[in-house]
């Protein structure tokens, strides 16, 4: 019959456990944080430009410049069509929420 070896935890033994996984985990946050915030890439593509690592969707977006009659462009690519009363009462540089495409 064979013998069952048990472990036993000494306080260094725990403590130097303990050190590897702060330093594992330190390591992993830092390595996943520089993984995000890139900026935004746009692509020519036979149907227009794409915009990626850009936020779609309804989200409140500074407007960069305007384009007649209905199309506001954020700092990230993205674009936003508005009827034209909200695009003749925005200015450029303000806060608008919006269906960012």
């Amino acid at each position: 019959m064979s013998a069952i070896r048990r472990r036993v935890l000494t306080p260094e033994g725990f403590v130097t456990r303990l050190m590897r996984l702060l330093v594992v985990n330190a390591g992993a946050a830092l390595l996943l944080s520089g993984c995000s915030g890139r900026p935004p890439v746009i692509e020519a593509t036979p149907k227009g430009p794409v915009v990626r690592s850009a936020r779609t969707g309804l989200y409140t977006k500074a407007v960069l410049t305007k384009k007649e009659p209905d199309t506001f462009l954020a700092d990230d690519g993205t674009i936003c069509r508005v009827p034209a009363d909200r695009f003749r009462d925005t200015a450029v540089h303000t806060l608008v929420y919006c269906n960012w495409q």
